[in-house]
């Protein structure tokens, strides 16, 4: 097993002779065998423990057996205690997210200014590949995990399960078992349990023939990215050019890495949908917030601005500031209602009907407006749904203490509208900055 720990660092230029480095140490067979490898190979180690309290009394055993082990191994140990309930409950997210979100948190923080070496093995990647292959994936889920990832390094990547098994043996070395791992009740101790000592019946050197295919598809997947590169590593600031790009596996690479680079997984359907609109321009919402728009063979990232809630004070009498628009108010004295038609006294204000305070802001609930000869109270929500979602975001709703008394493209509340009895009216109107320079 050794020597396939020292092929690994050399091969992925892990570690340099002697280096210090850190080893997340679990009490596992894996992160024992990792933590003594290490240490045979001449290498300076420290470790880190991170108690996940979801195991009572096993987690507090897990813990005293790593102090134990580096205390007469000479190694200094470092621990942490997380509380992965709580957290999950606030983040909304599963035990396994939150556990490895805090883990690593943990590790990293014990680790600055080191690399961080984790016990993932051969046998840990054919079950992420297969875990991969049942979700669908691209050649990139089928290079499994990766050997380096930043200050990640992971030296027992090309170990199998039996190598570490036997190296542990071979020392007297004992180690700790975690019992969730043993019950087939996530998907993957499933392949774990179940499935892969099915393919080991077709084929008992599952793990050799696995090592051997998973350096052909890294290579080539390796070939991919650097392709893709090309189009990416010189291109403006979220904005790629594809002009040149030909080959459908490059390009599909690409907007792989434009998607991850966004939080983005990079499903098939995503980057067929890029893909199509990279051949025929236009637009797609990828996430909330983020857009993806293709013209000419070019590729932009898109965000919407954070907007700032409109909340203005205004009279009604008198122009105001409004952000991005601005309210002109125009006085009518005298008064004659014969003079306007139905589509013009929609914006028109009886000043005799003004009392309290106005506030200018956009639309928020199911807030609703009585208009003039309607016989009932409509939504301004309702009003606004032949707009775009960007003009009902942003549309000027004017209300007092008791609800809307105008929309902007609706008109005014029938409390406010004008009649045969109005002396003086103001008209109301809502413009672009930009529609007045």
């Amino acid at each position: 097993m050794i020597d396939k720990v020292r092929e690994a660092i050399e091969k992925y230029h892990m570690l340099e002779p002697g280096e210090r480095v850190c080893v997340a140490l679990s009490g596992g067979a894996d992160s024992v065998s990792l933590l003594l490898s290490l240490t045979d190979l001449g290498f300076d180690v420290f470790a880190a423990h991170v108690n996940h309290n979801l195991r009572g009394e096993e987690a507090k055993r897990d813990q005293i057996f790593c102090e134990e082990l580096c205390k007469s191994k000479g190694i200094t140990l470092y621990t942490d205690s997380v509380d992965v309930r709580s957290y999950c409950k606030e983040h909304k997210c599963s035990t396994e997210l939150g556990a490895r979100e805090l883990r690593y948190s943990a590790l990293l923080r014990i680790s600055e200014g080191y690399k961080l070496a984790t016990a993932h093995t051969l046998s840990d990647s054919l079950e992420t590949v297969i875990f991969n292959m049942t979700r669908g994936c691209g050649i990139k889920g089928l290079c499994g995990i990766p050997p380096v990832r930043g200050n990640i390094i992971r030296p027992l990547i090309f170990c199998s399960r039996e190598d570490i098994e036997g190296y542990l043996a071979c020392k007297g070395q004992s180690f700790v078992t975690d019992s969730t791992n043993l019950l087939p009740d996530c998907s993957r101790n499933i392949i774990r349990l179940r499935v892969i000592p099915e393919l080991k019946k077709i084929n008992p050197g599952l793990e050799k023939s696995f090592k051997n295919t998973l350096c052909a598809v890294s290579e080539a997947d390796g070939f991919l990215e650097r392709e893709a590169n090309k189009y990416l590593e010189n291109s403006d600031v979220k904005s790629y050019d594809f002009t040149q790009a030909a080959d459908p596996a490059v390009i599909s690479r690409a907007i792989s890495d434009v998607l991850g680079s966004e939080n983005i997984e990079p499903s098939y359907e995503r980057i067929s949908a890029v893909r199509e609109i990279l051949g025929d321009g236009g637009k797609i919402n990828i996430k909330k917030g983020v857009y993806l728009r293709a013209s000419g063979g070019r590729l932009h990232v898109v965000r919407d601005l954070p907007r700032t809630p409109l909340n203005v004070r205004v009279t009604l009498t008198e122009n105001a500031d409004l952000g991005s628009k601005k309210l002109v108010v125009t006085k009518i004295s005298p008064f004659d209602v014969r003079r306007f038609n139905k589509a013009e006294l929609r914006y028109l204000i009886d000043k005799d009907r003004l009392s309290g305070e106005y506030t200018a802001r956009n639309c928020i609930g199911s807030e609703k407006i009585r208009l003039p000869e309607r016989g009932f109270t409509s939504t301004v929500k309702k009003l606004l749904c032949g707009l775009s979602a960007d003009e009902r975001r942003t549309a000027v709703v004017i209300a007092d203490g008791e609800g809307a008394v105008f929309v902007e493209g609706v008109g005014v509340s029938e409390r406010l509208c004008c009649g045969d009895a109005t002396v003086t009216a103001y008209k109301i109107d809502i413009q672009d900055k930009k529609e007045r320079d």
